[in-house]
Order: structure tokens, then C-alpha cells, then sequence
């Protein structure tokens, strides 16, 4: 068993701002100002049956993140302001003392108007609009998880092997950018491509509707907010190995001293909190391999 905590602060963080061209040089450094980091990280590690032909081990291992900006110098607060007049296609990058640099800031939603199917947002002060306000942007979640980890377990009978590793993702928010690009602000150019099933079935239609997202007729432009943060939570089957080592009386038959046969898959299912377009591509590849290993 390992267990290492930690806590560190890093005063005067130097590092490099990107400059015009105009300006001769490609960047400059710059103090950004002061960061904590604490946390801690741990694994455990045993052998849990080893008796006659049987043998399996399990291990664990979790880690535990926390990042507070506890100063910010003038690049950031210069940076605060252009990200706050950025219109983009996603939440708001805000450098806030005292609070952490992967905090998640939009404006509050209370969800889809049952009468009218338009949005309906939270003002700071707690009274709802339909009209949306960057102004009113607060704090609407953290993307850093509040605890992740992968646990493992290996196996072996009478040449059977198997080894299996689960990686675990507990707590934290994510901006799901499938929702926010492809139901309610999908463009032209997506409507003759690949559509979330969602832009149809999930949307107001009829005055009562509880629903998820706001009516087809109005086509305005969505504007972001705590609708689509959603909560993070994640088990994945990150690998499996399956392999059988033939025994040596097999190879007297065949010009062998040894075989192996193994099958190798990665990310073969994913159980989480939230339904994302994930992709096809690394890291996302669902991937089945086979493997036969001789020695002669």
C-alpha cells in the first residue's frame, strides 16, 4: 500500500504569453500570480487467492485533485475581460481568487417554459427571465473530478489467464458540447450530416410539455447555461487480456516448446452519467486484437 500526500503552493508562476507579430517576439514571460495545489494520490496492492492451480491479484489505485487561484496578476484579469466579451461555444474561462481554474461558469437555467418552450434563466438575485445576461453568470460546477482512479485484477488457472482494468471517474461537471452544437444550435451544414436523434424527439412541442429542450419553431441561437453542464460520473472498461498458455505434454505433438493464444481488447464499454458523442478516433477507438506467441 503507497499513500502520498501533498500540498504546494507556487508564488510568482511564470509563464509564456502569446504576443502579436507586430510585436517582434512570439511570446514574453509574465507573472500570473500565485496557485495551491493539494491532494493526495494512493494504491493498494494483493494477492487475494494463491492456493493450488489459483492465483488472482487485485490492486487499486485513486488520486485526489484540488487547484485554488489565490492570487492573479494583471495578464489574467486582462484575460478575464476579453474572455467575458467572447462569444464562443462554450462556458466562460474566468481566473477568480479563491476559487479554482477549472471552475465551470455560466448562467443558472430553470429548464424549459411548459406555456411557451423558451428557456427560462436565473438572474443572480434569484429571479427567473427569459432573457439571457452574461451578467449573471455564477458558478455552475468544477470539470476536475473529485476523485478518479483505475482498479486492475489479473487471474491464472491450469494456463488460463485473464487481466481486466477499470478506470472510475466520481464527481465533477462537464459543458456536453454535443447538446449545445447539435440539438438546439445545429447548423445547415450539420442538418445534412450526422443529427442527435434528440433535435426531434426531446423538443417542446405543445403547450404543458415537459421537455427538455425548447421548441423547434424558435431559431434563435441558444445561448450557453447550466442546461448542458452536466454531472460526470464514469466506469469504463479501459482493457482485457484473455490468453491460454498451452501445457507442455500438447507440444510434444507439434515442433514447439511453448504456445500462447491471447486476445487483447481495449474500451470495450463505457458506463457514465451522461450521453456524449465520444468519436471513433484515439482515444475513443474501440479496438479487438489476437495474438499467438511460439517458441521454438
Amino acid at each position: 500500500m503507497n499513500f502520498d500526500y501533498y500540498n504546494n503552493r507556487t508564488v510568482d508562476m511564470i509563464v509564456p504569453i502569446s504576443m502579436p507579430y507586430s510585436a517582434g517576439v512570439t511570446s514574453v514571460s509574465s507573472n500570473v500570480g500565485e496557485q495551491l495545489n493539494r491532494g493526495f494520490e494512493f494504491s493498494v496492492s494483493g494477492v487475494v487467492v494463491n492456493r493450488n492451480d489459483w492465483y488472482c491479484r487485485i490492486n487499486v489505485n485513486g488520486t485526489k485533485n484540488y487547484n485554488e487561484l489565490v492570487k492573479i496578476g494583471d495578464v489574467l484579469r486582462r484575460q478575464n475581460s476579453e474572455n467575458a466579451a467572447l462569444l464562443s461555444s462554450s462556458p466562460t474561462q474566468l481566473y477568480v481568487e479563491g476559487k479554482s481554474s477549472t471552475t465551470l461558469y455560466a448562467v443558472r437555467s430553470a429548464g424549459i417554459d411548459a406555456i411557451t418552450g423558451r428557456e427560462i434563466f436565473i438572474r443572480k438575485d434569484g429571479t427567473q427571465t427569459f432573457t439571457h445576461s452574461y451578467d449573471d453568470e455564477v458558478v455552475v460546477g468544477n470539470s476536475d473530478p473529485d476523485f478518479e482512479g483505475v482498479i486492475g485484477t489479473s487471474f491464472y488457472y491450469k494456463g488460463f489467464s485473464a487481466s481486466v482494468n477499470l478506470r472510475y471517474r466520481l464527481g465533477g461537471q462537464i459543458f456536453l458540447s454535443t447538446l449545445y452544437d447539435k440539438v438546439e444550435n445545429i447548423s445547415d451544414l450539420g442538418l445534412q450530416s450526422n443529427q442527435d436523434k434528440r433535435a426531434l424527439y426531446d423538443r417542446w412541442k405543445n403547450p404543458g410539455d415537459r421537455a427538455k429542450f425548447k421548441g423547434i419553431s424558435l431559431t434563435d441561437s441558444s445561448p450557453i447555461s447550466s442546461r448542458f453542464v452536466q454531472k460526470n460520473d464514469y466506469i469504463t472498461i479501459e482493457s482485457v487480456r484473455v490468453a491460454y498458455e498451452f501445457e507442455q505434454r500438447w507440444m510434444q505433438k507439434v515442433p514447439f516448446s511453448g504456445m500462447t493464444v491471447s486476445a487483447y481488447m481495449n474500451d470495450i464499454c463505457r458506463f457514465a452519467t451522461i450521453k456524449d458523442e465520444r468519436g471513433i478516433d484515439y482515444p475513443f477507438a474501440r479496438s479487438v486484437s489476437f495474438a499467438i506467441s511460439v517458441n521454438f
